[in-house]
């Protein structure tokens, strides 16, 4: 049996502040919350401050009473993690997600992607990232968006769209072969619902702009001013398919999340990681190279979040028991 717990959980989640480690980290705590009920504080930690020692103070409004649970990502965050041992003298399961390029030791568990082949007795991987994707959101996000939803024909197609990275490149080039088989699809009465990010290049936004602003079946978003609130949820919750860039694990697993097919489409470059992130969503199923074409098939949604999430609880649970057991 589960211990009883008085009151509500206290989680605190620690990042950089970066749209892509925040989801991860507040994905996660949320999560537990779903489960357990917990409040949730978020913590910034600056890039410019970063080491992988311990943090000499804590961060403005860090400070006891201690939380359960601290969830952390991105190398910023490191140091006010593995700190909250002893700030809290072990009374906080400190948490990493992703590979904190330090021994796992120094944490109470660790949630790295499979990818990354990171092993070890607090090791727990998972396929992919967590993510604050959850069926009431995307409902909401559909429901928000579905007047002008409705003006676009089925199939629909999300255009899921990334850019440079540490070890992808999304050149000119590239934008010519996707602009060409998109302008394609649309000649197949295929729906393209298209989003760009921030890492997206602004010669590619200026490309899809020239080619569909003007299309009657092509809603494009790329952030700016005039395009209104963000529809990414919208998008992938009324996708028939997911075309997804391979720069980004989460964008890859977002789609998965919502359990829609993915068709990959590559950009220039490679890593070893990426790779064996593709071949496992490939084994299960999930993913497919793209094409040209609109390719549907049926798939089950990826739950890595929830896995991770009861893991979580399942170690802070195991703690409250030893703590009792030394008591007694």
């Amino acid at each position: 049996m589960s211990p009883k717990v008085k009151g509500k959980l206290s989680i605190w989640t620690v990042d950089d502040g970066r749209i892509g480690l925040a989801n991860q980290t507040r994905g996660l705590a949320e999560a537990v919350a779903v489960m357990v009920p917990a409040d949730v504080h978020n913590f910034t930690a600056h890039r410019k401050l970063f080491t992988l020692g311990r943090a000499r103070k804590p961060l403005p409004g860090m400070e006891a009473p201690w939380p359960d649970i601290c969830i952390g990502c991105g190398r910023a965050s490191v140091p006010y993690v593995r700190s909250l041992r002893n700030w809290s003298e072990g009374r906080t399961l400190t948490v990493q997600i992703q590979d904190p390029r330090i021994k796992p030791k120094h944490f109470d568990l660790v949630i790295p992607p499979e990818h990354d082949e990171l092993d070890g007795e607090n090791v727990f991987p998972i396929l992919g990232s967590p993510n604050r994707i959850t069926s009431a959101q995307l409902e909401s996000a559909a429901q928000e968006f579905s007047k002008k939803m409705k003006t676009f024909p089925r199939p629909h197609l999300a255009v899921v769209l990334g850019g440079h990275s540490k070890h992808h490149k999304f050149t000119n080039k590239n934008a010519k072969r996707l602009i060409k088989s998109l302008q394609g699809l649309l000649g197949n009465q295929v729906s393209l619902l298209i989003t760009t990010s921030r890492r997206t290049p602004k010669s590619v936004i200026r490309a899809l702009h020239r080619q569909f602003d003007k299309q009657g079946q092509a809603w494009l978003w790329t952030g700016a001013r005039q395009d209104g609130p963000n529809p990414y949820f919208a998008f992938l919750q009324e996708a028939d398919a997911v075309l997804v860039t391979n720069d980004s694990t989460n964008m890859l697993v977002d789609a998965a999340s919502v359990g829609r097919p993915i068709l990959l489409f590559n950009l220039e470059g490679r890593d070893d990681k990426f790779d064996r992130l593709y071949d496992a969503l490939a084994g299960k199923g999930l993913a497919r190279p793209f094409t040209g074409s609109l390719a549907t098939w049926p798939v089950e949604p990826l739950n890595e979040t929830d896995r991770a999430a009861k893991e979580t609880i399942r170690r802070l649970y195991k703690r409250m028991q030893d703590v009792r057991a030394d008591k007694d």
